[in-house]
C-alpha cells in the first residue's frame, strides 16, 4: 500500500483521529497542545477549525447533535458553541492522564488512563455512561490505547502499550456489561498504540516506534504491514475505504486499503455533560 502526507503541519502528538460520516469531518487531537482539529477530507485535508483546551487532551468524537465529546486530561468535556467540562476521573496533578477513546455501538464513550511516569498495572480504563455518569470497565492497565468492537458489536477489543497486549473481551451492547478477557496478541518489537476496525471484523493496528500499521485477524493473525514514513505512528481511522494515519513529531498520512472500516459510532449522552462534581467514580 502506497502512503502518502496528508498535512504540511507537524504536530506534537496528532492522535485519536475519527472520521464523522455525518457531518464529512475528519476530527483529530494534539495531545500536549490541548487541539482539536476538524478537517474537510476528500482525498486531500484541509483544516476548517481548531478548538484548544485549557488542558491536555487525549481523544475526540462527536455527539449526535453535531458537538464534539473530549477525553480531557483528567475527565471529560464537551465542545458545542462553549466548553462544558464534565465529570472528573483523575485528581488535578495526577501521575496520569486520560488518554485514547471512543463510543461503543450504543453511544457510551470509553477512555482510558495512561501512566506518565514509571508506574505499571494502575490505570483504569472508564466508561461514560448515556445518563452522564461515570463507571469502571477495566482495571490493571499502564497505558490505555487503542479501543474497537467487532462488527457486530459483541467483541470488544482495548490495547495496553505496556506491556504491548492487544485484549478481547465478550460485549454486551445492550447493557454495556464486558467478560473476562483474553489475549489476543502481543507486541514485542514496538509499542501496539491506536487501532481500527474494518467491516471484515480485522484489526488496524499502530506500532509506535516501528513506523508501522499492522492488520491482524479478529483472533490475532498478521495478515498485512503498511509502512509510514514516520516512526512514531500513533492512531488510525477510515474514511470510508481511505486508511487516515497520524503521527508523534510529524505530519497526518493516507493510503487506500480496498477495505471498508466501520465507521464511528457517536455520543449519545447529554450535552453539555453533568458538572464535575456530579458523576466521578469512587
Amino acid at each position: 500500500m502506497t502512503v502518502h502526507p496528508l498535512s504540511t503541519e507537524t504536530y506534537a502528538l496528532a492522535e485519536g483521529p475519527v472520521w464523522d460520516p455525518v457531518a464529512e469531518r475528519l476530527l483529530w487531537v494534539d495531545i500536549p497542545t490541548g487541539r482539536v482539529m476538524e478537517g474537510a477530507f476528500d482525498g486531500d485535508l484541509t483544516v476548517t477549525a481548531t478548538h484548544t483546551l485549557p488542558c491536555m487532551v487525549g481523544a475526540v468524537v462527536p455527539a449526535a447533535d453535531g458537538s464534539l465529546l473530549t477525553a480531557a486530561e483528567y475527565g471529560f468535556a464537551t465542545l458545542g458553541p462553549d466548553l462544558a467540562m464534565g465529570p472528573r476521573v483523575l485528581a488535578d496533578g495526577a501521575p496520569s492522564r486520560l488518554n485514547d477513546g471512543a463510543c461503543d455501538p450504543a453511544g457510551r464513550f470509553l477512555a482510558g488512563g495512561m501512566a506518565r511516569d514509571d508506574r505499571r498495572g494502575q490505570e483504569r480504563l472508564y466508561r461514560l455512561e448515556l445518563d452522564g455518569s461515570v463507571s469502571v470497565v477495566a482495571e490493571g492497565l499502564t497505558i490505555s490505547n487503542g479501543l474497537g468492537w467487532s462488527p457486530e458489536g459483541r467483541t470488544f477489543y482495548n490495547v495496553d502499550s505496556v506491556p504491548g497486549v492487544v485484549w478481547a473481551r465478550p460485549y454486551d451492547v445492550e447493557s454495556g456489561e464486558s467478560g473476562a478477557p483474553r489475549e489476543i496478541l502481543r507486541v514485542d518489537d514496538g509499542l501496539p498504540d491506536g487501532m481500527a476496525v474494518d467491516v471484515e471484523g480485522n484489526l488496524w493496528i499502530a506500532i509506535w516506534g516501528r513506523g508501522e500499521v499492522r492488520r491482524h485477524s479478529p483472533g490475532g493473525r498478521l495478515l498485512s504491514t503498511v509502512k509510514v514514513p514516520a516512526p512514531k505512528v500513533s492512531s488510525v481511522t477510515f474514511a470510508g475505504s481511505t486508511l487516515v494515519i497520524t503521527t508523534a513529531g510529524g505530519g497526518l498520512f493516507a493510503t487506500e486499503t480496498g477495505v471498508t472500516g466501520l465507521p464511528a459510532n457517536p455520543w449519545r449522552g447529554p450535552v453539555p455533560l453533568p458538572s464535575p462534581q456530579e458523576s466521578a467514580p469512587a
